[in-house]
C-alpha cells in the first residue's frame, strides 16, 4: 500500500500562501484543529475521518524522560478543501445598491 503525500503546517501554510498562524486558527475555527488544551493544535476526529488531516505520534527527550505529543499533518485532500476555504472567505463580496 502507498503511503500518501502529508505535508506539515508550516510546509501546507507555505505551499498556500498563508502565515503559519494565521492557518493554524483557520483550521481551529473550522473545527479541524482542536482549540482547548491540552489536545490545542491536534486534529479532530471529524477532519481524520474525512481524511483531511493525520495525526502523527511523536516523541522527543527532555533530560532522561521521554514526552510524547501529537502532531497534525494535512494530507492532498486537505490541501484543496483548505484552499477552497481560504478563496471562498476572500472572495470579493458585492453589495449591491438599489
Amino acid at each position: 500500500m502507498k503511503k500518501e503525500k502529508t505535508f506539515t503546517v508550516t510546509q501546507a501554510s507555505r505551499t498556500l500562501e498563508i502565515g503559519r498562524n494565521n492557518l493554524l486558527k483557520l483550521l481551529r475555527d473550522n473545527d479541524l484543529l482542536h482549540s482547548r488544551e491540552p489536545m490545542r493544535n491536534t486534529p479532530t476526529k471529524h477532519a481524520v475521518s474525512q481524511q483531511l488531516l493525520v495525526a502523527e505520534a511523536a516523541e522527543y527527550l527532555r533530560g532522561p524522560v521521554k514526552v510524547q505529543y501529537i502532531t497534525a499533518k494535512v494530507t492532498a485532500k486537505g490541501m484543496v478543501w483548505i484552499r477552497d476555504l481560504i478563496e471562498k472567505q476572500t472572495a470579493p463580496r458585492y453589495i449591491s445598491q438599489r
